[in-house]
């Protein structure tokens, strides 16, 4: 036996010749909190956009990446879709080295802000386009 539950389960059916009811698994989704909404299509939105810090133009040469900056806590834990900007390689690189908060303070940036107006413009191209 692996574990308690098969064992009590064995023994039920040894025992008392009854099967203990099996629980249905539970399905994620992504209301249920336990995973951070996922968007490929918000994350290619966001790599087709200009730098938030430099402004420079998505090319072959200098591609765009789209920067979680959803938690404080680090690389360790996820955060949504939602909460991307578009960054260069080497500045994502150094929002990543020197945190959020000394990110934010060198290139005067407010993460918070800009994220909730880039929410606002995908909103609002979706409703626009149904």
């Amino acid at each position: 036996m692996r574990n308690d539950y098969q064992l009590r389960r064995w023994l039920m059916r040894e025992i008392l010749g009854k099967e203990i009811p099996r629980k249905p698994p539970k399905r994620a989704t992504h209301l249920s909190g336990n995973k951070p909404a996922r968007d490929w299509k918000y994350r290619a939105w966001i790599r087709s956009l200009p730098s938030a810090v430099s402004g420079v133009i998505p090319c072959e040469e200098c591609p765009i990446e789209a920067c979680h900056t959803g938690t404080d806590g680090g690389t360790a834990e996820k955060s949504s879709d939602y909460s991307c900007i578009p960054l260069t390689w080497e500045e994502h690189c150094e929002y990543h080295q020197i945190g959020r908060a000394a990110f934010e303070q060198r290139h005067n940036l407010n993460i918070r802000a800009l994220v909730r107006r880039l929410n606002h413009c995908w909103w609002n191209q979706w409703r626009i386009s149904l």
